[in-house]
């Protein structure tokens, strides 16, 4: 049962990035927070000038879709602290920056 859950877990956690990369291609402006796995989904906060309407979500999940066919890899890495604050930084990406600030 614990693989199962560490499982489903991974599939959640690759979900939202995948739901993270879709905005990013739709609205670039986006800035991306957090995106964990909960208990029964995933969820991801961003910051964007004009609030999402429930119009996008399909054209968001038609994103995510083809995101999915792409058959991206996917690649887990670490970052020495000051990489990490310089990647965040290329990408634009002010709460992730802020995040890794809160990291001991």
């Amino acid at each position: 049962m614990q693989e199962l859950e560490r499982d489903i877990n991974a599939l959640r956690h690759t979900a939202a990035h995948i739901l993270a990369q879709a905005v990013k291609r739709l609205f670039p402006d986006v800035k991306l927070a957090i995106g964990p796995s909960i208990a029964d989904g995933f969820y991801y906060d961003f910051e964007t000038a004009t609030p999402f309407k429930p119009e996008d979500l399909p054209t968001i999940e038609k994103e995510m879709k083809k995101i999915v066919k792409e058959n991206l890899p996917l690649e887990h890495f670490t970052l020495p602290r000051n990489e990490a604050f310089e990647y965040v930084d290329k990408q634009g990406e002010p709460y992730k920056r802020e995040l890794l600030e809160g990291l001991t």
